[in-house]
């Protein structure tokens, strides 16, 4: 487990740094970053007393997992520009998976078992579906409609669509204030036809990804943005004088996260729960929680997810 080890401290050491610079402190130095390494302790969670035939023993064969995450989602899943590593609550996910397939998870070199590839919401169909991924995680929610076309494990992770505006905003404060005011999200996300059930009168402007529109509601070209709040939440870390996210109160779907895979592969879902499962019983989740989203201020959801073993 010795390479897992060095990769959550290193993960959680520059998801710390990235937090303590918002408050300020633009470095650490050398002798502050080793004892901040050496407190981070590594997952619980080891490789799984049975691997089932098929779709999970081929990725166990093959020797390696390629996971499709999103490369511009603070705590959820972003390329760190200074290491090249992907950081948030996702990519966590990802690195229990792998473990629970190998043992351990190694991401660089000749060995390196697990690799991400940079997926948003509009490819995320086309790489299950032609093999360029074994799996997405990626902020994916399991609605009904998408059960019919992709095997999901999980929830491991629930939250509700909302709306971020800019911080000196005064003339939004719900999503009824919405009405005839702009307001961006990511091409091809569920995100869109949630808004227009919720506001029909909300003039919807989609552009590429999320860091698309967060940059365009900092420059004053759209009026907000809407998806779901985990996501945006990890805009306003990175800058919260520029953004704000309304109430949670204002929530207005149910998003339950769900690791996505090709359709009829059942036993891997199965598989997939069953970390899950023991992920949340073994403190890891929480573990993986504070290392992301807990570490910028966002409390533990109550309750914690579980599995639909559908």
């Amino acid at each position: 487990m010795r390479a897992f080890r060095k990769a959550a401290a290193a993960i959680a050491a520059v998801g710390l740094m990235s937090l303590a610079a918002c408050s300020g402190e633009a470095s650490q130095d050398a002798e502050e970053q080793e004892s901040l390494e050496e407190s981070v302790g590594s997952y619980e969670l080891g490789q799984a007393a049975e691997i089932p035939a098929g779709y999970i023993q081929d990725i166990q064969d093959k020797g390696v997992l390629t996971v499709g995450v999103k490369f511009d989602q603070p705590l959820i899943g972003q390329k760190n520009t200074a290491t090249g590593k992907i950081e948030g609550f996702d990519a966590e996910i990802a690195r229990l998976l792998a473990t629970y397939i190998f043992g351990e998870v190694v991401e660089e070199g000749d060995d390196a078992n697990l690799v991400f590839v940079e997926t948003t919401s509009q490819n995320r169909e086309t790489y299950i579906n032609d093999g360029t991924v074994d799996a997405v995680i990626a902020s994916y929610s399991m609605y009904p409609e998408r059960l019919t076309q992709f095997e999901f494990g999980g929830p491991y992770f629930e939250t509700g669509q909302n709306v971020m505006v800019a911080a000196d905003n005064t003339d939004i404060n719900s999503v009824a204030d919405l009405a005839g005011k702009n307001v961006c999200i990511a091409e091809g996300s569920g995100s869109i036809a949630n808004l227009e059930a919720e506001n029909p009168e909300a003039v919807i402007t989609p552009l590429a990804d999320y860091a698309a529109c967060a940059e365009a509601l900092e420059n004053g070209q759209t009026d907000a943005v809407s998806t779901d709040e985990t996501i945006l939440y990890g805009f306003t870390v990175d800058k919260p004088d520029a953004f704000r996210v309304l109430e949670s109160s204002n929530n207005f779907t149910d998003e339950p996260y769900g690791v996505a895979m090709p359709l009829g592969e059942a036993d891997a879902r199965a598989f997939v729960n069953d970390m899950i499962d023991e992920i949340l019983a073994n403190g890891d989740w929480q573990k993986a929680f504070d290392l992301t989203f807990g570490a910028a201020g966002m409390p533990t959801p109550d309750p914690l997810p579980a599995p639909n073993r559908y």
